[in-house]
């Protein structure tokens, strides 16, 4: 399969501490096949001496539909994103097997 593999992390429940709270782990699941479209960055001074940058890359996966949700992150070429709101699923009007799943992602520095 075309592509390269990214890596979905997504926190899920384990238990409860002592206190109630819930206590989550992290499950890394690789997905094949992804198209990763790089975006410039964005520089954005929240506080004096202070710039932060935005990156928002995109991830295509053509043909296919991982399960990826708002919640996840996803590791990409050794970087941490996390998924900038709902996968967008396209799909043909016309019945056939064009169409797939984009991923929005971001990661903010500084």
């Amino acid at each position: 399969m075309a592509g390269e593999i990214v890596v979905r992390l997504r926190d899920v429940a384990t238990g409860v501490d002592p206190y109630g709270n819930p206590v989550e782990t992290t499950t890394e699941t690789a997905i094949p096949g992804a198209f990763f479209a790089p975006e410039q960055a964005s520089r954005e001074s929240t506080e004096v001496g202070r710039e932060s940058v935005t990156i928002k890359p995109s991830l295509y996966f053509p043909k296919s539909w991982p399960d990826i949700t708002a919640r996840d992150r996803v590791r990409v070429r050794g970087r941490e994103y996390a998924v900038d709101g709902e996968p967008a699923d396209w799909r043909s009007p016309w019945g056939s097997s064009l169409g797939g799943l984009v991923v929005t992602l971001q990661r903010v520095e500084g």
